[in-house]
């Protein structure tokens, strides 16, 4: 049995990680510092443009496959974006995830 909490949390952490990605890739890189940045805070409040949603979107298609264009769109923050992949996408998570899903899951030796 997966643990959902973890697999929100590691599925943020990769998903922050997709986002800042693509704040390197804009031209002019934007400067995350810039912009609060945790996982409540809405897309549109990071300064993310339609170019920048379809990188985003591209480069998570790559892990996913084809994903709705509108998911940025319908999923306004790191947190809610999480949950769509952890609701729709289990399994592509625990591929990713496996070793550290394994580690939380292992029984502690004394």
């Amino acid at each position: 049995m997966i643990d959902r909490d973890l697999l929100q949390e590691l599925t943020e952490t990769y998903l922050r990680g997709v986002v800042l990605e693509s704040f390197e890739a804009a031209e002019p890189p934007l400067d995350p510092a810039e912009h609060p940045f945790d996982s409540f805070t809405p897309f549109r409040e990071f300064g993310i443009d339609s170019f920048l949603v379809l990188k985003i979107l591209r480069r998570l298609e790559k892990d996913f496959g084809t994903l709705p264009k509108t998911l940025l769109f319908e999923n306004f923050n790191i947190c809610d974006l999480a949950n769509y992949f952890a609701d729709k996408h289990v399994q592509t998570l625990s591929q990713l995830f496996a070793e550290q899903l394994q580690e939380a899951s292992a029984p502690a030796l004394p």
